[in-house]
């Protein structure tokens, strides 16, 4: 019978530690890939000219068009657009500056285009000249990109 108490005790204190320890309910933290997704990647790099579902090669084949392919293109994978291949991981978890997602938000670019491109200024002779002539993404957009890459590139 006491093996039994200690037992349901022990399943009991189990239980509590791994439901708080998971974080159930708790809504993401500021620099959680959902934030970065939602009030930066989406709106301002996710449309039907750019980053978009089937995406081709000479865009970088980096599809941001739901949450989930945008976490699955962007982390631990190298650059794979014409003009960036063999420059790079696109997000390497931990190190910002060496992650080209990062590099490519500020001038001069580390390759291609600096982002996000001004998608109302492109050629249309069927090649990917972009140029950056728009406005930039907001210091609080870039920061809120570093933190998520410094903090590890979570799927949070």
């Amino acid at each position: 019978m006491r093996h039994t108490v200690l037992a349901a005790i022990f399943a009991l204190s189990a239980s509590a530690v791994f439901s708080f320890g998971c974080g159930a309910g708790a809504s993401p933290s500021a620099n959680s890939f959902t934030e970065v997704y939602t009030k930066t990647i989406q709106p301002s790099c996710s449309n039907n000219f750019c980053h978009y579902n089937l995406v081709d090669y000479r865009y970088g084949q980096l599809d941001l068009s739901s949450k989930v392919r945008a976490y699955w293109s962007l982390v631990d994978l190298p650059c794979m657009g014409f003009k960036c291949l063999g420059t790079g991981m696109r997000v390497l978890p931990g190190q910002p500056d060496s992650s080209i997602m990062y590099q490519k938000l500020s001038a001069p670019s580390p390759c291609g285009t600096q982002m996000p491109a001004d998608t109302t200024n492109y050629s249309t002779n069927g090649t990917s000249d972009l140029t950056f002539s728009g406005p930039g993404l907001q210091d609080e957009d870039k920061q809120r990109i570093r933190e998520w890459i410094q903090e590890g590139a979570q799927d949070n």
